[in-house]
């Protein structure tokens, strides 16, 4: 009994050991500390012109320019121009050779070698060569007459310009009323456009825009409404105008491309804050985070405006100087405690 009793005490005395043991390690194990306020970056919201663009291209070509047409069915006997020549008034620029003119003379040279062909089997001093000696010579008046009567057509240039455009070559064959050369007074170049007409109020003539051409990227150039057309495409809904160039010395071609900004929105004193800062709910709400003495951040409905640059117009839902989050803000949740990125030399960023 003695025996027994010693080996329970035992085991109490040591199941009291092993929960001491455990209750003193859980009070020595460290707690996980709750995690620190997001580091944000602040600006204030700010009262700004704001002026938004759009982006149209347009395409450099000659207000006077013409294409010269074939008069006649035929082939091209002569051309004597090409592109980037100069032309003049008055002068001939092609030579035409009609298909009738050319059936009607084939026609009669065949028949001339036809007789004569006869003529060197035929016996002389026969009533057969006799018959044949008329009618080569017959033949030869005709295919004569023909070569005089049926002349080929010269192609006049209507007027002084450059020759833009060549669309067929010497020798080839050609309908009537087929391009031969497109002719261009350079002088007279301009940038051809067109926007819809929502933007007509902005294309006035006399308004100036900036223009940049693809081929020289590098230069932003200035250039002026000198023709607005009087009519609304009703296919496009567009309406087209014409930019003259301003003070822009080096070559253009016509054919180039060109882009074009234009105005479509101004504000003077709007509330504006980077685009970036502005998210988007799962409800199609967009929405920012402000800042107040507290470092709470706060979230805000918002209305948006405007696009210029990388700022965006707030008309609803934000007042100028509110402190704005415009970085970390998409790890926010409304009424969160943040810290506060700051300057190296110590101001509120």
């Amino acid at each position: 009994m003695k025996l027994i009793f010693k080996t329970t005490t035992l085991l109490i005395l040591t199941a009291g050991l092993s929960v001491s043991s455990c209750q003193q390690e859980k009070e020595q194990t460290p707690q996980p500390k709750t995690g620190q306020a997001p580091l944000v970056r602040l600006q204030p919201a700010v009262k700004t012109k704001m002026v938004s663009f759009i982006e149209i291209t347009g395409t450099i070509q000659a207000n006077v320019f013409t294409d010269i047409n074939s008069p006649a069915d035929g082939i091209i006997e002569s051309l004597m121009a090409r592109e980037n020549q100069r032309v003049e008034k008055g002068r001939i620029i092609a030579v035409i050779n009609p298909t009738d003119r050319q059936a009607l003379i084939s026609k009669n040279r065949l028949q001339v070698q036809q007789i004569e062909e006869k003529l060197k089997t035929s016996t002389r001093d026969t009533e057969e060569n006799t018959l044949l000696t008329r009618q080569l010579a017959k033949a030869k008046s005709d295919l004569e007459y023909a070569e005089k009567i049926y002349q080929t057509v010269p192609v006049i240039c209507p007027m002084n310009g450059l020759v833009t455009q060549r669309w067929a070559d010497e020798g080839s064959q050609i309908g009537s009323k087929e391009k031969i050369l497109t002719v261009s007074d350079m002088n007279t170049l301009v940038i051809k456009a067109e926007v819809n007409e929502k933007y007509f109020q902005t294309v006035r003539q006399g308004n100036q825009f900036p223009v940049i051409l693809n081929a020289y990227p590098g230069d932003t150039l200035t250039g002026t409404i000198s023709l607005v057309y009087p009519q609304v495409d009703p296919v496009t809904r567009t309406v087209k105008f014409d930019i003259k160039l301003r003070n822009f010395n080096k070559k253009i071609l016509p054919g180039m491309m060109a882009t074009i900004e234009i105005p479509v929105a101004v504000r003077e004193n709007a509330v504006a804050v980077p685009e970036h800062a502005v998210l988007t709910s799962t409800d199609n709400n967009y929405f920012l985070f402000v800042v107040n003495k507290d470092s709470v951040a706060v979230r805000k409905i918002v209305q948006t405006g405007i696009s210029s640059g990388n700022k965006i117009e707030i008309i609803k839902g934000l007042k100028e100087k509110d402190r704005v989050v415009v970085s970390g803000q998409e790890m926010l949740k409304d009424s969160i405690k943040v810290r506060i990125m700051n300057t190296p030399e110590g101001g509120v960023l």
